[in-house]
């Protein structure tokens, strides 16, 4: 250049991530959480606030793929406190227990449900219940 000055062009090709549909799933589930925002979750995750926006609304709309919108009223289902975990679950080793923010802390209760056809869905005790009950019916199915 005849002045001196000095350009530097940089190009970054920026690839498309794919979310999974848990991955969607636990990132709306982070949303909710008292004090949480959309963007502070967008940005702690490197990802468009409007994503998270349009995930929110088509869960809201149904029609997000994979998962089923529930018809009608909520409805109570029966449930049973199971006091000791089998033989097969007891021998399996426990993942090590993250307290907030993703630190080690103390262990999460962790909540089973057996669905009607068979699966096993386990979550923390801190899940919000339109997010289970969102789970439940796209495992259900």
């Amino acid at each position: 250049m005849a002045d001196g000055r000095v350009s530097e062009v940089i190009s970054v090709v920026a690839r498309r991530r794919r979310w999974t549909l848990e991955q969607k799933l636990a990132l709306l589930e982070e949303v909710l959480r008292p004090g949480a925002s959309v963007a502070s979750v967008a940005d702690r995750h490197g990802m468009s606030q409007s994503l998270l926006f349009a995930w929110r609304r088509q869960v809201r709309e149904g029609t997000m793929p994979g998962v089923v919108r529930a018809e009608g009223a909520p409805a109570l289902v029966p449930v049973r406190v199971v006091a000791a975990a089998s033989p097969r679950e007891a021998s399996r080793p426990s993942p090590p227990s993250r307290g907030p923010g993703g630190r080690p802390g103390k262990s999460a209760a962790t909540v089973e449900v057996v669905l009607r056809n068979g699966r096993v869905l386990r979550v923390a005790e801190a899940i919000g219940p339109e997010v289970l009950g969102r789970l439940a019916a796209a495992l259900d199915g």
